[in-house]
């Protein structure tokens, strides 16, 4: 147990001990009334002190912190002991939110009267978006925002676990934009990245709030739609990804035409794991741009047979044309 002092005889002296700390430090009473804060504190939460002094602050918080603020007073004081735990803290002087990892401690008389709060506050406001921003870069594109490759996969596999489990059916889209290097190669690689903005954009605002919008990279994207009723549910999504992409792209003045080729791969029809979803899908892909472009193609095992002879083709020749 912590002994009790005379606080108001001492306020002076700790004010000046306390104001020397970087940390944000402030003292309350058992009934959560402010006592002491520090500058630290101050600037942490944009407020003057002298605002605060014998409230509960409950005129400068939003109701919802306010309740919550009261409760951990009040769980400390049960507890008996130092709690710490991360919260939000409005800071008045910026008008926005800051995050904190608070740290609170009871102080008691000599009989188990519970008298003043020590509380600490570490604003990990920074911190946290720096993880966040690790964590962006790990799981998204960092032109489009859109998930990638890596983050995609987690989802695959989720929708195949989930419809495996419910017996539905999931569709990978797999989506290659037709005349993009035409565009890129002519008008640069700026133009180009505004341009797949965009389209990142525009397919995002067709498909659900469940389906997942992925790069791949350079100029392809994945569509997944999981939980759907069957290949029409798929087909009318490609057509709407198609519609969507042949409407021009007003940037910097200019308008750009651009199309989509699209492969459809089903779950469970036409595989059963990321892998074999993702080359399905490729592969029926490819198969629309043979047959004109600006059309999708659900992937046939005959397709993957024909990629195959193709493979074999080349590798057959390569050492042919290699000697010329």
């Amino acid at each position: 147990m912590i002994p009790h002092f005379q606080f108001f005889d001492d306020a002076q002296k700790i004010q000046v001990l306390i104001d020397i700390l970087p940390i944000a430090i402030f003292i309350k009473d058992a009934e959560s009334k402010f006592l002491a804060m520090n500058k630290a504190c101050e600037a942490q939460w944009g407020i003057n002190f002298s605002d605060l002094r014998g409230t509960d602050a409950s005129q400068v918080f939003p109701p919802e912190q306010m309740k919550q603020f009261l409760a951990k007073d009040q769980e400390v004081f049960m507890v008996g002991s130092q709690i710490d735990f991360e919260e939000t803290i409005w800071n008045v002087a910026l008008g926005q939110n800051r995050l904190g990892h608070t740290f609170k401690k009871p102080i008691y008389d000599a009989s188990g009267k519970p008298l003043y709060l020590i509380c600490m506050t570490i604003d990990i406001t920074e911190r946290k978006q720096s993880e966040k921003r690790i964590i962006e870069m790990a799981t998204h594109d960092g032109l489009t925002g859109l998930p990638n490759r890596n983050l995609l996969r987690d989802r695959i596999m989720q929708a195949i676990a989930h419809d495996r489990r419910s017996e539905k059916q999931a569709a990978v889209l797999f989506i290659d934009l037709d005349y993009f290097k035409t565009i890129n190669d002519s008008l640069g690689h700026d133009m180009g990245d505004l341009l797949l903005q965009d389209v990142a954009a525009r397919l995002s605002a067709i498909v659900r709030g469940e389906d997942t919008v992925a790069r791949r990279g350079g100029d392809e994207f994945i569509v997944l739609l999981p939980n759907i009723g069957g290949a029409q549910d798929a087909e009318v999504v490609a057509q709407k990804i198609l519609d969507g992409l042949i409407q021009p792209f007003l940037i910097d003045s200019r308008e750009l035409h651009i199309g989509g080729s699209v492969g459809i791969a089903l779950f469970p029809s036409d595989g059963e794991d990321v892998e074999t979803l993702l080359k399905n899908s490729d592969i029926a892909m490819y198969h629309a741009k043979e047959n004109g472009r600006n059309n999708y193609q659900f992937f046939a095992p005959e397709m993957d047979r024909r990629a195959t002879d193709r493979l074999t083709l080349q590798e057959k020749f390569a050492p042919c044309s290699g000697a010329q």
